[in-house]
């Protein structure tokens, strides 16, 4: 189906659930996704690695339970989840490790990891170590916000591949997140190193993706 068409279609459903999940920056986004990110876009990201052996076990907030949800309880997710994040997290779901929490049997929030890099890396001459798990996203309900919610999902789930012989995790944090940027130096305890430079440059007809390794200190 033309991509245009699929836009309009989901818009609705995906606008509901970006208002009740971000308010009007979420709602922002669905709209610019469809409109102006389709002509022309920047962004920049770090990539880090981190020592899952130093990382924190935290506890979850006060009447949440976390845990892992078996490859049939993927679909648990998809009440939090634009379309466009429920076909990236369909591309491969048996690639993709879900962490969620729950608070009253309903998903609040999750976190997937996987054994390979995401798309936007796949250009990318830097390869995973088969002893490293890739970060590749994290979703908190607006109403779970700022409890240690993600702390717990994130503790969760390292504290898991650590368990099964996992040694770091790499993740992306966008330049303009300065509380994840706080995070990956380590606000959790775990020793983190600033691996890459990542930028993403889309214009009419053109799109670049560059790549700067950062040289060890």
């Amino acid at each position: 189906m033309n991509k245009y068409l699929v836009d309009a279609a989901t818009f609705p459903g995906d606008a509901r659930q970006a208002w009740r999940s971000d308010g009007a920056h979420g709602l922002w986004l669905e709209i610019a996704e469809r409109t102006v990110y389709r002509i022309a876009r920047s962004a920049h990201f770090d990539l880090y690695e981190r020592d899952l052996e130093c990382v924190k076990q935290i506890a979850a907030p006060e009447g949440l339970e976390v845990r892992m949800l078996a490859r049939d309880e993927h679909a648990k997710v998809g009440a939090l989840m634009s379309s466009r994040r429920r076909a990236q997290l369909e591309r491969d779901p048996a690639n993709r490790t879900i962490f969620v929490a729950l608070r009253d049997g309903i998903v609040v929030a999750y976190s997937w990891w996987t054994d390979a890099f995401d798309t936007v890396l796949d250009f990318s001459p830097i390869k995973l170590p088969a002893d490293a798990i890739f970060h590749g996203f994290v979703h908190v309900a607006r109403a779970e916000r700022h409890r240690g919610t993600a702390s717990a999902l994130f503790s969760a789930g390292e504290g898991y591949f650590f368990e099964h012989g996992i040694r770091s995790c790499w993740f992306l944090i966008n330049s303009t997140n300065i509380a994840g940027a706080r995070a990956a130096r380590g606000r959790w305890g775990g020793r983190s190193r600033h691996v890459a430079r990542l930028s993403y440059r889309k214009l009419p007809f053109h799109t670049s993706r560059t790549l700067s390794i950062i040289e060890p200190s």
